[in-house]
């Protein structure tokens, strides 16, 4: 007789939308922003406070974008005062988050922002010098043609990718030119993940 081991199914972690990149992350890895009672926006640090609510990457560049655009105001109904930004930056500077996930929510300010390449064509007529990044399911042709260039190997697949940056189909490759801010905040949590690596 022959037995089969079974796994233990894992739990599922429910996922969220940044409100102004759009980027989905697990729900542990976006800061809640909540409308008080008396119409104030607070930092829901439980993720369990009442009313309305937003969630927001613990990152200071889509922090800056939502003071700027007010898609965070917007998103829980109600003004937020110049005095909440610096709270907020404090707590998203001390937040516990993984690289991927600020990588992840780079990767869409990019697409918002019409910076990001998608495609080897894009990267080819680029003249700027560019930060190619690959799917970790990408094939050996473009293996090959990243090699060339400064690369970093992405810990997500074609098909994650592709949601990430709100594209249709398996993106395998997305390129960024070198001096611009997204790639140089790319290859500073790059670095960073080396550093904590050895």
């Amino acid at each position: 007789m022959t037995y089969s081991a079974t796994t233990k199914s894992t739990k599922h972690v429910p996922q969220r939308s940044c409100t102004v990149c759009r980027v989905k992350a697990d729900k542990p890895d976006l800061i809640r922003i909540v409308r008080s009672p008396e119409g104030l926006a607070v930092i829901d640090t439980a993720k369990k406070l009442p009313g309305r609510g937003a969630y927001i990457c613990p990152d200071s560049e889509c922090i800056e974008r939502a003071r700027k655009s007010g898609k965070l105001a917007n998103a829980i109904g109600t003004v937020i005062g110049e005095d909440f930004w610096p709270e907020l930056l404090s707590y998203a500077e001390n937040f516990s988050v993984s690289k991927d996930v600020k990588i992840r929510s780079v990767l869409g300010l990019a697409r918002k922002s019409g910076t990001l390449l998608v495609g080897t064509e894009n990267i080819e007529r680029e003249r700027r010098k560019v930060l190619v990044m690959t799917a970790s399911d990408c094939s050996e042709g473009v293996k090959r043609f990243a090699a060339s260039r400064e690369n970093i190997a992405l810990g997500m697949g074609s098909d994650e990718l592709s949601e990430v940056i709100g594209a249709r189909g398996g993106v395998q490759i997305v390129g960024l030119p070198l001096a611009s801010g997204f790639a140089k905040k790319i290859m500073s949590l790059n670095i960073a993940e080396r550093g904590n690596a050895i």
